[in-house]
């Protein structure tokens, strides 16, 4: 879909949010699956979408999303 033409601009901005939106909600339920604890941010937080709540599971988490990166981004 990234071809995809819109009729207005604001349906392809719409579009990419939800995408977005649908995108991080799959990396969370990810990462519970890997019994890592993490939560969706709110209010735009310059810091990120996903909060890690134990932080010794970051590199953890790198791991996991550059794996997923190789993968579906070759």
């Amino acid at each position: 879909m990234a071809n995809k033409k819109f009729e207005t601009d604001e349906d392809g901005m719409m579009h990419r949010l939800l995408v977005h939106r649908d995108m991080i909600g799959w990396v969370i339920r990810q990462l519970a699956q890997e019994s890592i604890q993490c939560e969706r941010t709110k209010g735009n937080d310059r810091n990120g979408d996903i909060l890690i709540i134990n932080g010794q599971d970051t590199s953890r988490v790198k791991q996991i999303i550059r794996a997923y990166q190789n993968k579906y981004n070759p």
